[in-house]
């Protein structure tokens, strides 16, 4: 009878990819985290490609004294930001803090999550809610659904994303909180890998003598390597990434070299003011 169940839920999954397929790829729909969105996500549609995978493999360890010559390495866990800034896994630690929930309890309803409540509480306009911008920074009144980092953009980009951050659909809630539950139970019953298609990715920002790795695609995983290594030291102390060469433009963003970053050089910002950006973004 489990047989069974498995095979039906597997040709439920690949019906599933089938027609996102056929909505998202030919007919061109925006993408959806609705009904059939979270069914692919319940039936833990993932765990299908993960028996047979190869690895990648790196014994470079990257330190700020060191010059990368691949665009494979790892980077030490406690190196790793958030794409919208070092609340995910700092201080407010949006996706940390339910991943450990998770790790405590797999069971918790997604309404009785630290994420839940997050995204419930925390809803900020601009940048300078978001980041505890000076109030004097030009940068503070951009809006928080923008997406601009002075590193990357001459100016803010016209084009809105949307953060880890309220408002927010609940069913964005739920998604995040099964891909959570769903890497733990992968991670404990296949282990965990990188891959080509599946390895986490970003960029590296330089920040004098320190450095963190900014992740592009990820962020769920390095939240569950997070609470495993917070409860268990010696697994997943240094983890393998990838320079991101679709998602950025730069592999290397660094302090030291501010002056010649776009918004700086057009003049859209002060140095001081993206200084204050940076290190808030980075260090919260």
């Amino acid at each position: 009878m489990k047989y069974l169940i498995g095979i039906f839920k597997y040709f439920v999954v690949k019906l599933i990819l089938f027609i996102q397929l056929i909505k998202y790829k030919f007919f061109k729909k925006p993408f959806s985290r609705n009904k059939i969105e979270l069914l692919k996500h319940k039936l833990n549609f993932y765990s299908y490609n993960l028996k047979n995978r190869k690895p990648l493999k790196s014994n470079f360890i990257f330190s700020i004294d060191k010059n990368i010559n691949s665009d494979i390495f790892k980077i030490n866990i406690s190196k790793f930001l958030g794409y919208d800034g070092a609340y995910i896994y700092e201080g407010k630690a949006a996706l940390l803090k339910s991943a450990i929930e998770i790790y405590k309890n797999p069971k918790i309803y997604w309404k009785e999550s630290y994420l839940y409540s997050f995204y419930k509480n925390f809803q900020p306009k601009n940048m300078g809610e978001l980041y505890d911008l000076n109030k004097d920074n030009n940068l503070y009144h951009i809006s928080s659904y923008m997406d601009f980092k002075p590193w990357i953009d001459k100016l803010p980009l016209t084009k809105k994303s949307k953060g880890i951050f309220g408002p927010i659909d609940e069913n964005e809630i739920k998604h995040r909180i099964l891909r959570l539950k769903n890497i733990f139970i992968n991670i404990e019953k296949f282990g965990y890998l990188s891959t080509e298609t599946d390895i986490v990715k970003g960029y590296l920002l330089i920040l004098d003598n320190d450095y963190r790795f900014l992740i592009t695609s990820g962020h769920h995983r390095i939240a569950v390597l997070k609470t495993i290594n917070y409860f268990n030291k010696e697994m997943h102390k240094n983890i393998l990434v990838k320079f991101d060469n679709k998602r950025a433009n730069k592999n290397i963003v660094d302090i030291r070299k501010i002056q010649s970053w776009p918004a700086i050089r057009s003049s859209y910002c002060s140095q001081e003011d993206a200084l204050d950006f940076v290190t808030k973004y980075c260090f919260g």
